[in-house]
């Protein structure tokens, strides 16, 4: 059943539809006159408008002449019964089961029928087989409460020909008093046409609004509707406390195109800049035309607001690409200018004038390049830039270097594991913590090759141990970072890595961090059941809460817990992080995980964690980090 709704006329673009319901017959006629008598080109944006206002006022016209004749027919219907057999609107009378018991010629014409030979015939088998039951419930409410309803309805089956219908049903207490009513008193109006207008019209205003809010060279958002979606951004990022980054783009010298090569080829240009610009923008991220040759872009929900220099010098690397003009080769750069929410301002109108001015640093410092709205900003996002590219390379020159911690059993002290740590010996700025480097290179995409390394090295040092008669029993740890987790081949990657060096798959625990067990179990969840199911066992973090969610342990099936090294630190000195250690113990062994505790500095808090029932603990109070020989003489050492 479709519902009835009511449509009025736009009288500019964006508007709300005017109604013209108050509106005398005399001054109605007039206006429509008026709206014929002015001719607009197809062209003109006015001419939709215009168009708009003459189908809704006859419409209305239309209305209003079915009322009156409805009106008329219903007061002359038991004393002139020819004026209403002939009635130029279809009546008909149908009991509670759908059956028609009489009609007028135009609603026999209507339905197809000749009265005559179809004796009784039931009106809801000649509508689609749901408006059928429809129809049913209604006269039944009808009979049952006495209110008057509408309902549209389906006329025909298919293959045959379908018409809309509006059926006006009211109960028909023309009965002797005391009875209850047995029928009712149906109007059928065929509002197919109408109904068809209707759809046209909305059609056009969905047009109208698109043709309000985007640029029409182009496709992209407008002005007006970047500044919407850029409020939009800003409240979604106060409530999460993130940050909100404005990009704007101006082609450099795009106006020497345009004088030399004609605004034909200009536009060409424009339509290229912004497939590009698509072409390298996340799906939630806005891209609009500004007006000219100048672009915005809004970066949404950013976790550091040097991400957005990274996809600035994308975007700049996207132009050393030659753009196609007019059958030839022309190179364009661009310059780009870049504020934040909330560190350079808190309004639309302020970001968009600090990126603004940005932009025209950028142009003002030799072009082809990007500027942050501060000076500071801008130094700190060319370092991400350049240590970027150092990542690039970092795994061919072989710069990045596992180191080793081992882990013990709390009660005799014997190596029970293992856990590999990553770190990144650039040549010229020394060790950089994987705190420093991992964020940008989850970002950048470059940590899936880092994390097939680490795995890769640690397996097959895991290996040399094993061959050498060490570390029988226990299982090497392997961080696998957030983008590791999601990767569609994480699991065939693996079990690849492990039968290429031959290591025993028991061996190898993949250490998962709790924000993605936490905020997106099922995305990894095929892969890690997989890597269950080869007997490599599942670790996860607990850095925030400290303890393991029970949900995403089960749909994960992990194995083991690591207490972080924050809840470590205080105990025994601290109650709080005493009750939290206590609990994440207590309920890690309820859930029949091995849990590990991270960070165990002093002999006090081994004591405590063991007492607990925390059986491993690994922390300088053992031995910290060691790179791969020095782990190996602390092995022999402790067998001696």
């Amino acid at each position: 059943m479709r519902t009835i709704l009511h449509t009025h006329c736009l009288l500019t673009p964006g508007a709300a539809m005017a109604d013209f319901r108050n509106i005398d017959d005399r001054s109605l006629a007039d206006l429509l006159a008026a709206q014929r008598r002015e001719s607009l080109d197809a062209s003109d944006p006015g001419w939709v408008v215009q168009d708009l206002q003459i189908h809704q006022i006859e419409l209305e016209q239309q209305n209003r002449e079915l009322r009156a004749a409805q009106q008329a027919l219903e007061e002359s219907r038991d004393r002139y019964a020819d004026l209403y057999d002939f009635a130029p609107v279809a009546y008909a009378t149908l009991t509670r089961q759908g059956r028609i018991t009489q009609m007028n010629l135009t609603a026999a014409q209507l339905l197809g029928v000749e009265r005559g030979r179809v004796p009784d015939p039931m009106l809801g088998t000649r509508l689609v087989a749901e408006d059928g039951r429809t129809l049913l419930e209604t006269l039944v409410r009808v009979l049952d409460y006495g209110d008057e309803e509408t309902i549209e309805v389906t006329l025909g089956r298919p293959p045959a020909a379908q018409r809309a219908l509006r059926l006006m049903i009211r109960r028909d207490d023309a009965h002797p008093t005391g009875e209850p009513a047995t029928a009712c008193r149906v109007i059928l109006l065929d509002v197919t046409e109408h109904l068809n207008l209707t759809g046209r019209l909305k059609e056009r205003e969905v047009q109208l609004e698109h043709l309000a809010q985007h640029d029409a060279l182009t496709g992209l958002p407008n002005r007006l509707l970047f500044a919407d979606r850029l409020q939009q951004a800003m409240l979604q990022a106060h409530r999460e406390h993130r940050q909100v980054a404005v990009l704007f783009l101006d082609l450099d010298r795009f106006k020497a195109i345009n004088n030399t090569l004609g605004h034909p080829a200009g536009d060409q240009v424009l339509r290229q800049t912004a497939q590009r610009m698509r072409d390298l923008m996340r799906e939630g991220d806005t891209v609009a035309r500004l007006g000219g040759d100048e672009f915005a872009i809004l970066l949404g929900a950013l976790e550091h607001g040097d991400d957005a220099g990274l996809v600035a010098q994308k975007l700049l690397a996207s132009f050393q690409r030659p753009f196609s003009v007019e059958g030839q080769q022309r190179c364009v750069t661009a310059s780009i200018g870049i504020s934040l929410y909330p560190a350079h301002g808190d309004a639309v109108e302020t970001l968009e004038r600090n990126a603004d001015a940005a932009m025209y640093r950028a142009k003002g410092e030799g072009r082809g390049t990007f500027r942050y709205y501060t000076e500071e900003m801008t130094a700190l996002a060319f370092a991400q830039v350049t240590l970027e590219d150092a990542l690039r390379q970092a795994i061919a020159k072989q710069e990045f270097v596992l180191n080793y911690q081992p882990q013990h059993h709390l009660e005799t002290g014997a190596i029970v594991g293992c856990e590999a740590m990553l770190h990144w010996h650039h040549p010229l700025l020394g060790r950089i913590g994987p705190e420093r480097f991992i964020p940008l290179a989850e970002s950048s995409g470059l940590i899936l090759p880092i994390g097939v390394w680490v795995v890769r090295t640690a397996a097959a040092q895991m290996r040399a141990w094993q061959e050498r008669g060490l570390l029988a029993d226990t299982a090497m740890w392997v961080k696998l970072f957030n983008r590791d987790s999601q990767h569609q081949n994480l699991s065939e990657t693996i079990e690849g890595i492990l039968t290429a060096v031959d290591l025993e798959p028991g061996t190898l625990t993949v250490e998962i961090t709790e924000t993605l067990a936490m905020t997106n179990p099922a995305s990894p969840a095929g892969a890690i059941r997989h890597l269950h199911g080869l007997d490599i066992k599942i670790g996860r973090d607990a850095k925030n809460t400290g303890h393991p969610a029970p949900a995403a342990s089960d749909r994960l099936a992990v194995h083991e817990f690591k207490l972080d090294r924050s809840f470590v630190a205080g105990i025994p000195g601290d109650p709080v992080g005493c009750s939290i250690a206590r609990a994440a113990i207590a309920l890690g062994r309820a859930l029949g995980l091995r849990v590990v505790a991270d960070g165990v500095e002093t002999q006090a808090q081994a004591d405590f964690l063991k007492a607990e029932g925390c059986r491993i603990g690994q922390g300088s109070l053992f031995s910290r980090a060691l790179p791969a020989t020095a782990f190996e003489a602390y092995v022999v050492g402790r067998a001696q």
